[in-house]
């Protein structure tokens, strides 16, 4: 899906016209202008005045668009306001609006709260809503919000043998939750779904369907109890690689629940 992410005020000009506008009009002046052009393509949002509230296309939104910032054109549901006013709690997607040189070793997130000199902000020295969070030096004063609107980083764990049990990168890992800096290098880096880590979810993402096995399929989670019983049969070794990974919720497995961290 294509994402389209506007910080312009009412006067930035439309998509469609602003290479012209650039060719004849003062780069320096069109330069943050020029950036969000290269950085954020159009996606699908449609205004007759480009408004001053960012927004983006989300396409979590219900389709009769009342969920806050939805429908945000008028036109179409997915277009959705975040990040200031009255859609404050909505959050920006960072991995569009931070620019790094550098993949950062520290997670992220576009914080609309950040203010100069507020700990953590302009983590990318760019955009002072962009916010490190998590880990060291930052572990314990800057709590990331979730892992479904923070950016990991690309080394999330590092072993020197591979374990035998699960484990994934959590963004909200803090000191002495259980199964949090399994690695004993990144706090994020956590056990999960086996003996002392039982309680842990592992997330849908440990399972490995290639993406034509996504589209049309039922949702599908990381059930450690599978093929132990006859009751955790049904659905298991779903992306045929783990015993683990259950289809569930619809068609053949409607009879089985998905939990909330199940995924398509």
């Amino acid at each position: 899906v294509e994402v389209f992410v506007s910080r312009c005020s009412s006067v930035c000009p439309h998509p469609a016209s602003a290479m012209v506008a650039i060719k004849s009009i003062s780069l320096i002046a069109l330069l943050p202008a020029a950036a969000a052009m290269v950085h954020r393509p159009a996606g699908q949002c449609n205004f007759a005045t480009e408004p001053d509230i960012p927004y983006f296309w989300d396409p979590s939104c219900a389709e009769d668009g009342m969920e806050m910032g939805c429908f945000a054109d008028g036109i179409h549901t997915q277009c959705r306001f975040c990040g200031e006013g009255a859609y404050m709690e909505v959050f920006c997607p960072a991995d569009l609006w931070c620019e790094f040189d550098n993949p950062p070793t520290v997670p992220y997130y576009w914080d609309a709260r950040c203010v100069p000199g507020m700990l953590a902000c302009n983590a990318d020295g760019r955009h002072v809503h962009c916010r490190f969070c998590g880990e060291y030096p930052y572990n314990g004063t800057v709590h990331c919000p979730d892992n479904r609107h923070t950016v990991a980083p690309e080394a999330r764990c590092e072993f020197a043998n591979e374990p035998a049990t699960p484990y994934f990168y959590d963004v909200t890992c803090e000191d002495g939750m259980v199964g949090c800096e399994a690695d004993g290098k990144h706090l994020g880096c956590r056990f999960c779904g086996e003996g002392a880590y039982a309680e842990v979810n592992c997330p849908a993402s440990l399972c490995t369907l290639p993406p034509s096995q996504q589209t049309g399929n039922p949702k599908h989670y990381w059930e450690p109890k599978c093929q132990q019983d006859t009751l955790h049969i049904l659905g298991c070794l779903a992306d045929g690689v783990h015993p683990q990974c259950r289809f569930c919720g619809s068609a053949d497995y409607a009879s089985i629940p998905c939990p909330e961290w199940s995924s398509y």
